[in-house]
C-alpha cells in the first residue's frame, strides 16, 4: 500500500490545522505500518525459502534409495559429523527446550516469535512520539499510529487462526502451530488498540472534541475493543478447556462483531481498507470449509439425488467408558492418505509384501512360503477392512458426552448417525502413519525406514480393541526389511496383575491374536520414555524420527530425553533425531 498517494483525515485535524506537530505525526503514522509489515514479509519469505529448501532436500534424499543400517558399531570420532551434531544443538535449543508458566508450555521458537512480534509492533507505535515541544509519549504522535498499525494486522491474525490459509502453504507450519501465534497476535492487538483508543481520548480531551466520543464510529470501536478482551479472555486455557464447546460459539461471535465494529471505526476515517481483507479471509476459509466437509462427505453424491441421503453414516460401538468409535463406509471421493482419521492401507497389499519377500525362490518355494505366511495370522476378512472409516473418541463433556449417552441408550441399539469429517488426534494421529509406513514397506516403496517402534499408552486394556483388528491385517504378511516393536502400556492399576502372561487373561480373544503376533507386547505402568529413546539412539545410525502426539506433559518428556544426547555421540556415529510434536491442549 502506498501510503503517500492517499489522503487521511484524523478526527482531530480540523481543530488546529497549523498545529506544528500534524505534518510529522501524520507522515509517522502513515510510513511506520509500511515498516512493520516490510519486516514481517521478509521473515516470512527467509521461513518459507527455509521450507522450500528443506521439502527439496528431503525429496531428494528420499527418492535416492540409500539404505539406512538398523545399527551400528560407534566408530572414531569423524568432524564429517560437525553438521549433524550443530544442528542438533539448534533443534535442542530453539524447539526442545520450553518455558512453562500455568497451564502454558512454549518452546523457545514460541515464545521468540511471541516476544519478537510484540516488540516490533510497540516499538514502531511507541518510538518518535515526543512532539516539538518536548512532551515524551504525546498521544498525538501514538494513538493513531497505534491504531493504523492495529488495522493492518488484522489480516495476519485472522490467517494464523485458519485452517485454510497460505501461511502453511508457504512455511510448513502447521494448523496447530500457528493457532499459537494467532492468540499471541490476538492479545499483542488488543493491547495496540487499548493504547490506540486512551490514546485518542486524551488527545480529544486536550483538543476539546469530547462531542467525538459520543458519535457512531467511536462507539462501534470500543464495542470492538471490549468485544476482542473478552474473547482473549475466554480463550485462557482453564476458562477455554472448562467449557470449550461455548468458547466455539462465543469465539465465533465474538470475532464477527470485532471484525465489523473495527470496520465501521477504520472506514469512518478513511482506513476500512485494511479491515476487509480481514473479513474476506474469514469467510474464504468458512467456504473452503464448507465445500471440503461437503464434498468430502458424499456431498456430491447427494446433490445429484444417488441411492443414500447422507452416504457417511456411522454406529457408535462403546470400547470402554472413555472411548467410544464411529465405524462408516468412506464416501466415493474421500481422499486417502497418511493422517489423522486416514489409514492408508488396503488389503490387497498384503499379497503384494508376501510376493516380493519370495522374489528370489523358485515356484514350488513361492507356493509354500505364501500358503506359511497367510495362515500365520488369525485376520479379519478384506471387507471388513475396505472402505472403513474408525473413529476413535476420548469422552469428555459435551458432544462427546452426548454422543456416549445416546449410544448407551437401550431404546436407541444399533443407531447411525451421520457423521462428517475434519481431522482427529492421539492414536488416530499415530496409526495410519504406521500402517503408511508398512504398506510403504509391503510395496517396496520404502528405501529408508528400516525400525519402528510405536509406544501407545492406555488407561484400560479394553482400549486396545480400538485398532486390534487394523493393526492385526497390517501386520499379517508385513516384508521382512522392516523390523516392528509395538509396545501397549497399560496405565491403570491392575490387581495381582504385575507381568504379561496374568494382563492377557482381561482381554478378549481378538486382542489375544493381536498380542501373540511378532513384535507386539504389552506392559503393565507408564511408558519409561527416556528409557526407551535411549535405548533405540543407541542402537540406530544416521538419522532417526520421533514423532509424539499426546498430552502436554508426554510431549515434554520425549523433549527432555532428546535433549540428553551427546554431541559426542553423534560425533561418533549416533543419529541426528528430528521431532515432531501433536500435543494435546487445543
Amino acid at each position: 500500500m502506498d501510503f503517500d498517494r492517499v489522503n487521511f483525515t484524523f478526527p482531530h485535524d480540523s481543530v488546529d490545522a497549523v498545529n506544528p506537530d500534524r505534518a510529522p505525526s501524520h507522515a509517522r503514522a502513515f510510513a511506520y505500518p509500511q515498516f512493520v509489515w516490510y519486516f514481517l514479509s521478509s521473515f516470512i519469505a527467509i521461513v518459507s525459502l527455509f521450507h522450500f529448501v528443506t521439502t527439496v532436500v528431503s525429496w531428494s534424499r528420499s527418492n535416492s534409495r540409500v539404505i539406512v543400517q538398523i545399527s551400528s558399531p560407534r566408530g572414531p570420532r569423524s568432524f564429517r559429523r560437525i553438521p549433524p551434531a550443530v544442528l542438533n544443538i539448534v533443534r535442542n535449543v530453539i524447539f526442545r527446550t520450553t518455558i512453562s508458566c500455568g497451564s502454558y508450555t512454549l518452546n523457545l521458537t514460541e515464545l521468540f516469535l511471541g516476544c519478537g512480534y510484540m516488540a516490533a509492533l510497540l516499538t514502531w507505535a511507541l518510538i518518535n512520539t515526543t512532539n516539538l515541544e518536548g512532551l515524551r509519549l504525546s498521544p498525538q504522535y501514538y494513538a493513531n499510529r497505534t491504531g493504523i498499525i492495529a488495522a493492518t494486522q488484522f489480516p495476519l491474525m485472522i490467517a494464523l487462526g485458519m485452517k485454510n490459509n497460505i501461511l502453511t502453504f508457504l512455511t510448513g507450519i502447521s494448523f496447530d502451530k500457528l493457532n499459537i501465534l494467532h492468540r499471541i497476535a490476538a492479545r499483542v492487538l488488543c493491547v495496540m488498540l487499548w493504547i490506540h483508543g486512551v490514546g485518542h481520548i486524551i488527545e480529544s480531551g486536550r483538543a476539546g472534541n469530547l462531542e467525538d466520543l459520543q458519535q457512531p464510529w467511536f462507539l462501534c470501536g470500543i464495542t470492538a475493543i471490549s468485544s476482542l478482551t473478552l474473547l482473549c479472555l475466554f480463550s485462557i486455557r482453564p476458562l477455554r478447556s472448562r467449557s470449550y464447546e461455548l468458547f466455539l460459539v462465543a469465539h465465533l461471535f465474538l470475532a464477527l462483531i470485532v471484525l465489523c465494529g473495527a470496520y465501521y471505526h477504520a472506514n469512518n476515517n478513511g482506513f476500512g481498507y485494511f479491515l476487509w481483507p480481514s473479513l474476506m479471509v474469514w469467510g474464504v476459509d468458512r467456504f473452503l470449509r464448507f465445500i471440503r466437509i461437503f464434498c468430502v462427505n458424499g456431498g456430491l453424491f447427494t446433490l445429484f439425488n444417488t441411492k443414500t441421503s447422507h452416504p457417511l453414516r456411522a454406529e457408535v460401538e462403546i470400547i470402554s467408558p472413555p472411548i467410544s468409535s464411529r465405524n462408516g463406509q468412506t464416501p466415493g471421493p474421500f481422499p486417502v492418505v497418511a493422517g489423522p482419521a486416514c489409514v492408508p492401507l488396503n488389503p490387497e497389499h498384503i499379497p503384494r509384501a508376501a510376493e516380493s519377500q519370495r522374489l528370489s525362490q523358485d515356484s514350488s518355494d513361492k507356493a509354500n512360503s505364501l500358503e506359511s505366511t497367510t495362515t500365520t495370522l488369525e485376520t479379519p476378512s478384506p471387507p471388513h477392512y475396505s472402505k472403513k472409516l474408525v473413529f476413535l473418541l476420548r469422552v469428555h463433556d459435551g458432544f462427546t458426552k452426548r454422543l456416549l449417552n445416546a449410544a448407551g441408550s437401550a431404546s436407541l441399539p444399533n443407531q447411525m448417525f451421520n457423521t462428517y469429517i475434519d481431522g482427529g488426534s492421539g492414536i488416530s494421529f499415530t496409526l495410519p502413519l504406521l500402517l503408511d509406513v508398512i504398506r510403504a514397506a509391503n510395496m517396496g516403496t520404502n528405501s529408508t525406514c528400516r525400525r519402528v517402534v510405536m509406544v501407545w499408552a492406555i488407561r484400560d486394556a479394553d482400549q486396545i480393541k480400538a485398532i486390534s483388528d487394523d493393526l492385526l491385517l497390517a501386520l499379517n504378511g508385513v516384508s521382512n526389511s522392516i523390523a516392528m516393536d509395538i509396545r501397549i502400556h497399560i496405565t491403570a492399576s491392575l490387581p495381582d496383575e504385575s507381568d504379561t502372561e496374568k494382563c492377557e487373561h482381561s482381554f478378549s480373544t481378538s486382542d489375544t491374536k493381536l498380542l501373540q503376533a511378532p513384535g507386539v507386547g504389552i506392559f503393565s505402568g507408564r511408558p519409561n520414555v527416556k528409557e526407551i529413546i535411549n535405548s533405540e539412539v543407541g542402537e540406530a545410525s544416521r538419522t532417526m524420527s520421533v514423532i509424539v502426539c499426546g498430552t502436554a506433559g508426554m510431549a515434554e518428556s520425549v523433549r527432555s530425553a532428546l535433549r540428553a544426547i551427546s554431541v559426542a555421540d553423534i560425533l561418533n556415529g549416533g543419529p541426528s533425531v528430528t521431532l515432531h510434536v501433536e500435543a494435546f491442549g487445543m
